[in-house]
């Protein structure tokens, strides 16, 4: 019986099998399927952006465009996908992961008072979102604070706090970390007065599309053979634009006790010249005393022309934090000595001590030039990309940036023939979203040039770390800047210096700066020098740290704060650490591409 049976089934199966093979036709519905299990998801072509002359837009399928009320601006090159413009306003919400936010009568002004929120929902592995300010005119920073208008960003995946933001951000940007299938919430009160108007570019960047920074090959190459600089024998007393004698009435009286001094011996003089912005820097005591009350000087900048395209601005850029910490330790106490402050300080840096550089000799420092005088100071990280503190930024060029330059491979700042340096215009300023002016955390910012540099003999790039875990305690570091170099004279220097000293361990400098609540280092995000034989000072902000392997040289951090006399009174001078902010660069310097529309 179980033979009949067997033979039964066999036949059965060899009967269906030639009938298949003669119709053929029961082979279509299979086909078919194997070809729906081999199309690739929108989640394969993960968040593709396209382009369409200046607009950017999201590749979508039709049915996404529909939902999102988008407008179809043509195909994502040879795929089905619309290029599909989402364009949103007050009260919407977001699910592209490529929207414009604007004001509901943009381009014109809007002048009701108004609260106005966007919410943009975060899409599966998308570790980040960009906001490109292309347009951004709210009413102005009063007293350093939003007071009238405000736009603060909620939802990023970072307890610190976030500053509101307003005033003229047009060509601004910010990229933060955010977590997959959570809300970011872009929350604005307006009041109308003035009128308003804004367009933001939002994009969320995918996690595997972000591939981290490499330093430029051959970066942070120094030149040892660097010549010594002979600056002109002609007076150069017109290069500083605040030339006050200091006199008792610009002192302030601190009392102290007998401390012994530490005379600070010259590393290299670049050259000796007649008059004060160009001799060579005497010894510094680097202890309490008579010390002028430090002021927001700025170097006038010969080797930049005018150009048409200069706006007019109604005062000087102000490098200060737009609120300053240190307004809020009013009184610091130090060794039971209280220094009383008349004014709020310049929390910048400039060199004290140490010595001219060669020429060239790092050619990577550059320096930030606002209606051609010098403010602060910065490094060139990549062929477009300049790395500064963000409080030499943050509040500052309610006119715009179109005077804004960046004067790379230049030494003597006086003069335009010293070196063949370059004045670059800046197309945007990515700051931290998470900078504080309140406290002294994230004090970083990067600048995009509008046309890559070409590298040369004095422009080339330095090496960002490649160990995040390196600490560099105790390890010599070199600051250089054009910042102030005397502790009894206002004025900057001209010329290009340097200061080397040992990296102090991070968790001393923690405990000196713990006194003063507001403005205390931290054990991760700062990397702290010794300031006994010498510091940066008042105009140095933004500028490099580097260590330096013979003529290899690694940034390690970046001016960022010190006590605002530029004495040795037991306070470090802080730098924000370049490898913790790694992962920040990443995210901020990632290029986005777009796809061709047919």
């Amino acid at each position: 019986m179980n033979i009949y049976f067997k033979l039964l089934v066999l036949l059965i199966v060899v009967l269906g099998v030639t009938c298949d093979a003669k119709k053929g036709k029961h082979r279509i519905p299979r086909q078919f399927f194997q070809q729906q299990t081999t199309y690739r998801n929108r989640e394969s072509r993960r968040y593709q952006m396209c382009r369409v002359d200046d607009t950017v837009a999201a590749c979508l399928t039709n049915q996404q465009c529909d939902r999102q009320r988008g407008a179809f601006l043509g195909y994502c090159g040879a795929t089905d996908d619309y290029c599909c413009l989402v364009d949103k306003t007050c009260g919407d919400k977001i699910m592209s992961h490529q929207a414009y936010f604007r004001n509901p009568d943009y381009p014109n002004k809007n002048n009701e008072s108004r609260i106005c929120n966007l919410e943009l929902e975060i899409q599966r592995k998308v570790c980040a979102v960009r906001l490109n300010f292309d347009t951004f005119e709210l009413a102005g920073f009063e007293d350093g604070v939003c007071i009238r208008d405000t736009l603060t960003i909620l939802g990023s995946d970072n307890p610190m706090p976030v500053t509101p933001v307003c005033g003229n951000l047009t060509k601004w940007a910010t990229t933060f970390e955010v977590k997959e299938r959570t809300l970011v919430t872009l929350a604005m009160v307006l009041q109308g007065k003035p009128a308003h108007r804004f367009s933001i570019s939002i994009t969320q960047l995918a996690c595997d599309h972000i591939v981290p920074f490499k330093s430029p090959t051959f970066s942070g190459v120094k030149n040892v053979n660097a010549s010594k600089y002979d600056p002109p024998t002609t007076t150069t007393t017109e290069a500083t634009t605040d030339t006050t004698t200091i006199t008792e009435e610009t002192t302030t009286d601190i009392p102290t006790t007998e401390v012994p001094t530490t005379v600070i011996p010259n590393v290299r003089v670049g050259g000796v010249g007649t008059t004060e912005a160009t001799e060579e820097p005497k010894p510094t005591t680097l202890t309490p005393g008579k010390l002028p009350t430090p002021s927001s000087d700025q170097v006038l900048i010969r080797a930049l022309p005018e150009s048409e395209d200069d706006v007019e601005v109604e005062e000087g850029v102000d490098p200060v934090p737009v609120i300053s910490a240190f307004r809020q330790a009013f009184e610091l106490k130090v060794n039971d000595k209280c220094w009383q402050y008349d004014k709020e300080q310049d929390t910048g840096f400039r060199v004290i001590g140490g010595g001219y550089t060669n020429v060239n000799e790092y050619p990577w420092q550059m320096g930030l030039v606002y209606k051609h005088k010098f403010f602060c100071g910065g490094s060139l990280i990549s062929d477009r990309h300049v790395l500064t503190a963000a409080h030499c930024v943050f509040g500052s060029f309610s006119k715009g940036l179109g005077s804004l330059r960046v004067t790379l491979g230049d030494h003597d700042l006086s003069t335009k023939d010293d070196t063949e340096n370059v004045a670059a215009k800046v197309k945007s300023i990515f700051w931290h979203l998470h900078y504080n002016p309140h406290a002294t955390h994230n004090d970083i910012a990067i600048l995009e040039l509008e046309n890559p540099v070409n590298y040369s003999y004095g422009i080339s790039a330095v090496r960002i770390p490649s160990d995040l875990d390196e600490q560099y305690d105790l390890t010599n570091a070199t600051v250089t800047g054009w910042g102030r170099f005397r502790v009894t004279a206002k004025k900057t220097s001209t010329i290009l210096k340097e200061f080397t000293s040992p990296i102090m361990n991070t968790t001393k400098c923690v405990a000196a700066w713990n006194k003063f609540p507001g403005i205390n280092a931290n054990l991760h995000r700062h990397v702290c020098m010794d300031v006994t034989l010498g510091t940066p000072c008042h105009g140095d902000s933004g500028g490099p740290l580097v260590v330096c392997t013979g003529a290899h040289c690694t940034q390690v951090g970046l001016v960022s704060f010190g006590f605002p006399m530029c004495t040795n009174v037991g306070l470090p001078a802080v730098f924000t650490r370049i490898t913790y902010y790694k992962k920040w660069m990443d995210i901020n310097l990632h290029q986005t591409n777009f796809i061709e529309v047919v």
